[in-house]
């Protein structure tokens, strides 16, 4: 009897050790597929953010190389234009130096007449004078208080042995052509012997190309005279400083580059 009772015990707690070995087992099993489970969604949400990506990128790539296409395309368009664009260039370079070599022959250059004119009116430039230049062209501001009274197209003698270093300069250049203009502010001419700011205007250049051919000896074929009344300022009207420097005399001078040039070309 006790023999029975021990191997019944024994079977029993051999079967219960099983039970429990076997439970084990199969918790970490379960939680080994629970991982394995988490990874395999982990990959699958990887793979479909990857494929999004993937689309993305390839859409990209074909939108450079429609751009690329287009661009190479409009390359061989413009080919033709920017060859005939480097041909225009190099002949525009050659023609300038072909011109530059003429004026230096003629002994024209506007820088140097602007120069020999600063130098001139040296004396006088803290009178107002101005003298830039510009697109080939020089142009000499002469303020109205070095030449006229005001609201008056009357030269003094004084204001007129002012013009003698330009007169001087354009004597030395036969060949420059110059341009005399007339400048006022807003005001209203309130006298007798102009009828508005065009008559004003334009009387003060006539007033200086007199001087220019009487006392001066230009000649008159390379004057020309004209008013601008009110209507190119420098300045504001608005004030009692810029009307002042609107109210000018500005003389452009021209060097006859299409003569010279119409020259250079003749002399090919």
């Amino acid at each position: 009897m006790k023999k029975l009772l021990s191997a019944f015990l024994f079977a029993v707690t051999a079967i219960g050790f099983t039970s429990c070995v076997s439970n084990s087992k199969f918790k970490a099993s379960e939680a080994m597929v629970q991982q394995l489970q988490t990874d395999l969604g982990s990959c699958k949400t990887n793979l479909s953010s990857e494929s999004a990506a993937t689309t993305a990128a390839n859409a990209k790539i074909s939108d450079l190389n429609g751009q690329v296409s287009s661009l190479t395309a409009q390359n061989a368009a413009l080919a033709p234009d920017a060859a005939a664009y480097r041909a225009y260039m190099k002949e525009h370079k050659e023609q300038r130096e072909m011109l530059d070599a003429h004026l230096a022959e003629k002994g024209t250059s506007v820088e140097e007449i602007q120069a020999k004119i600063v130098a001139g009116f040296s004396q006088l430039i803290d009178s107002g004078i101005n003298i830039t230049l510009q697109n080939g062209f020089l142009y000499v501001d002469l303020p109205e208080k070095l030449l006229f009274a005001q609201g008056s197209s009357k030269l003094s003698m004084k204001s007129s042995d002012a013009l003698s270093p330009l007169a001087s300069v354009l004597n030395n250049y036969p060949r420059v052509q110059i341009y005399v203009i007339g400048h006022t502010d807003t005001l209203k001419i309130n006298n007798a012997f102009y009828q508005d700011n065009w008559s004003l205007s334009t009387e003060r250049a006539n007033s200086i190309v007199r001087v220019l051919r009487d006392k001066y000896s230009v000649d008159p074929a390379r004057l020309l005279a004209s008013g601008k009344s009110k209507y190119a300022p420098i300045a504001s009207n608005a004030t009692k400083e810029g009307r002042a420097l609107n109210r000018r005399i500005q003389i452009i001078i021209d060097p006859n580059l299409r003569g010279i040039w119409v020259e250079a070309m003749m002399a090919q």
